[in-house]
């Protein structure tokens, strides 16, 4: 198993957020948050700035897959969505296939892959977005200019 990942996202007075990442020797997770807790110790002797988190992470590449032709990391599209709490957000996905987007640049919401993909996103899904919201509809897409 690959070792975990640090991300500590800094504060400064004016509430402006940075981060800062560590790479842990260890794949045990409670012995990377006490190696971390010491390294901010240290950290926090050197900098003016608090600390407003720490996530960590490990990489996984058991759903490694290839890139499909032809990809490009630059060909994104953005999706206007309805949250459950009313708002509307904006969700980007990199390297959108062009072969899914329409003349004029519009992206079928109902497409059975987009429908999918969003399907994780909804109520009683596995994943929220922004600040914990499910989506409650997918209104637009677009390719990015």
């Amino acid at each position: 198993m690959p070792n975990f990942v640090a991300t500590v996202t800094l504060i400064d007075i004016k509430n402006r957020q940075c981060t800062k990442r560590f790479e842990t020797k260890t794949d045990v997770l409670a012995t990377a948050q006490t190696a971390v807790a010491a390294l901010i110790t240290g950290l926090e002797a050197v900098t003016d700035l608090g600390v407003v988190t720490v996530t960590y992470s490990v990489a996984d590449d058991a759903e490694e897959s290839a890139a499909a032709d032809p990809s490009n990391i630059d060909t994104g599209a953005t999706f206007r969505c309805r949250l459950d709490n009313g708002k509307i957000c904006a969700h980007k996905i990199p390297g959108f296939p062009l072969s899914k987007v329409a003349t004029g640049g519009g992206i079928n919401t109902e497409d059975a892959d987009v429908t999918a993909y969003f399907a994780n996103f909804l109520s009683g899904g596995a994943f929220t977005l922004s600040d914990g919201q499910a989506i409650t509809a997918v209104l637009s897409g677009a390719l990015d200019k």
